[in-house]
């Protein structure tokens, strides 16, 4: 009596297991960061400034993940010297109004040259990688419609996680998230599996 009554149990116990297993993996991704994420952080920066020109960057400047922006927009690093919107190095958002897509990117001025004209305050420079990214066209330098501004606490999270040019600190911030969510999912895991063995076990 009792074998028959394990012979119908253990292909049930063992279908409860691997939809116990499906569930758990569906939670994961639910729980997944970047959509809530991407919701928050495609938008304008609370303080920003309109660009409608973007130009790309040249020489050395197009290898660097940076933006260059018009040095009236730049404040001094040691807060000591010129305000402005961001400071140097500072983490910039770039937002692009006609699609949505937006950017997270280190911000510096242009360094006086002579001979060569600056940027001016509606203006940007970016790298090729930078312009794909915010979907704008190859050839389209003017009538654009970006909104620049400094990088709030979640824009750097997103940076860190997503955007980041070195590769080793997306990993370790993607890997941190995903066990706490995989640490909190294996312990339910084991709180259902302990409940059918439990139940099991009871029945023998």
């Amino acid at each position: 009596m009792k074998a028959n009554i394990k012979a119908k149990l253990v292909p049930l116990f063992d279908v409860a297991v691997l939809k116990a297993a499906k569930f758990l993996w569906l939670v994961m991704k639910v729980f997944d960061p970047r959509p809530l994420q991407t919701h928050f952080a495609a938008r304008k920066p609370v303080k920003n400034f309109a660009v409608t020109h973007c130009f790309s960057l040249r020489g050395a400047d197009a290898e660097l993940n940076i933006a260059r922006l018009s040095n009236m927009h730049i404040g001094s690093s040691t807060g000591k010297g010129r305000t402005g919107l961001v400071s140097r190095k500072g983490l910039i958002k770039i937002y692009n109004a006609e699609n949505g897509k937006f950017l997270m990117i280190r911000a510096q001025g242009v360094p006086t040259v002579a001979g060569e004209k600056q940027l001016t305050k509606d203006s940007i420079a970016l790298n090729y990688d930078a312009k794909k990214a915010l979907g704008i066209p190859k050839n389209q330098e003017t009538e654009l419609q970006l909104f620049v501004g400094p990088a709030n606490l979640g824009d750097h999270e997103f940076f860190l996680m997503y955007q980041d040019a070195d590769a080793s600190s997306r990993t370790a911030r993607a890997l941190g998230w995903y066990m706490a969510i995989g640490g909190v999912v294996y312990g339910l895991f084991q709180m259902a599996l302990s409940f059918l063995e439990a139940a099991v076990a009871a029945l023998f």
